[in-house]
């Protein structure tokens, strides 16, 4: 999903079990491991803070260069190095007692994105470490009025990918018909499964910009149905919220 600068995707890693509708709901059947990838495609690095379940899982805030592409596997912060994987709600050895039914922001994913603004202090964020394959460097901007100069140079083909859609839904091309809510079987949360070697290093910005753009995604329980349906393109989001399914005894 995208808003201005920003995107953010919930994409999987161990088997194409996840689909984004335009709802802003993420399908996903339990079990299914993934990662969040994050987009910046204005000319200002940025820091995002981004919450699972309620929950900050990126400490004091990851670092997004410029034209850049991060994928994020695992909480910045802890010792559970572990990967985010998808867990239907009532299960009460990750949810605790209640299994997850009364937490209202249950499967809610939000990233919040601050851009820097002209460095006079300077504070510490994280960014992951090498090796570089992780952090898809865009030097050669998306044509915006604000693209700098420049040789171009290598994008990467997921970007691509994402830039041709955008042009398709610009160009008046219709998506395809969105999935019903009988499609959700019911509300999930995340917990956290396997190891992930990703490590992150603090590093150095100047202020940032006092208003934040958000991106609310919510993990659910899909059908297998709606995920073996064709893909949407990605839009760009509005304000509201995608709504929690109604808690299941």
């Amino acid at each position: 999903m995208r808003r201005g600068d920003f995107s953010v995707e919930v994409i999987p890693v161990n088997a194409d079990n996840i689909r984004e509708i335009d709802s802003g709901h993420v399908l996903a059947r339990p079990g299914a491991v993934y990662a969040i990838r994050l987009r910046n495609l204005g000319p200002l690095r940025a820091v995002t803070a981004i919450e699972i379940d309620g929950r900050r899982i990126t400490g004091g805030g990851l670092v997004l260069d410029a034209y850049s592409v991060v994928t994020l596997e695992r909480p910045i912060d802890g010792d559970d190095a572990g990967r985010f994987t998808v867990v239907a709600e009532g299960d009460e050895r990750v949810f605790g007692p209640d299994g997850g039914r009364d937490n209202s922001e249950l499967g809610l994913i939000e990233a919040s994105f601050k851009r820097e603004l002209p460095r006079e202090r300077t504070q510490t964020y994280s960014l992951p470490e090498l090796p570089w394959s992780r952090i898809d460097r865009i030097t050669e901007a998306p044509p915006t009025p604000t693209r700098p100069s420049g040789p171009p140079s290598r994008i990467p083909p997921d970007f691509i990918g994402f830039r041709d859609a955008m042009k398709a839904r610009e160009a008046g091309v219709a998506p395809p018909s969105e999935v019903s809510a009988a499609s959700i079987e019911r509300a999930a949360g995340t917990g956290l499964t396997g190891r992930s070697d990703q490590r992150f290093m603090p590093i150095t910005l100047g202020p940032l910009e006092d208003e934040a753009t958000v991106i609310t995604l919510r993990l659910v329980i899909g059908t297998e149905e709606a995920l073996g349906a064709a893909r949407p393109l990605q839009g760009n989001q509005d304000a509201s919220i995608p709504a929690r399914p109604a808690a299941r005894p």
